[in-house]
This record gives C-alpha cells, sequence and structure tokens, in this order.
C-alpha cells in the first residue's frame, strides 16, 4: 500500500505551531498565588504582638492576690499618678 502526497511538511508545522502554543500558555500561566485576607492579616498582627508581650508572672500574680485577701494591699497614689502622667506625654 502506497500512500501520496501526505505533505508530511505541514504535519510537522501543525505539531511545532501547537507545541508554540503550548509553551506560550506554560509561560504566561500564572504560578500559584496566596491571598490573605484583611481578617487574617489582624489574626497575624495580634498573634506577633501577643508573642512580645512579657509573660503572665505568676509568682507575683499570686502575691498581690494574697494581699487583697488579707487586706495588706497598699496603694501608691503617687506611682499611679506617675504612671499616668508618663502615659500621657
Amino acid at each position: 500500500m502506497k500512500i501520496n502526497n501526505i505533505k508530511a511538511g505541514k504535519i510537522e508545522q501543525y505539531y511545532q505551531q501547537l507545541k508554540q502554543k503550548q509553551n506560550k500558555a506554560a509561560k504566561n500561566s500564572k504560578n500559584d498565588q496566596i491571598k490573605i485576607s484583611s481578617q487574617a492579616k489582624g489574626i497575624l498582627t495580634a498573634k506577633a504582638e501577643l508573642k512580645n508581650r512579657p509573660q503572665i508572672r505568676t509568682d507575683k500574680v499570686a502575691d498581690l492576690k494574697a494581699k487583697l485577701e488579707n487586706g495588706n494591699y497598699q496603694i501608691d497614689s503617687k506611682k499611679i499618678a506617675e504612671k499616668m502622667l508618663k502615659n500621657i506625654k
């Protein structure tokens, strides 16, 4: 069986064009991206701030609690006023 006039060049040209289109599509396709909502950004910011805060000092809390329960806790109004003024500046 003999097949004439196949025009193999046109077939090859078609495949080359197809490859070029596929390569362009691959180049133009965007990489995976992730978008973080403003709410998630807020959560991340809050989490970072919590890491920077000092840890709760349970020994100091227990001491203050005991003083309050016993009635021995003395409030220094001058220290409170100084701290309030310091925060205003």
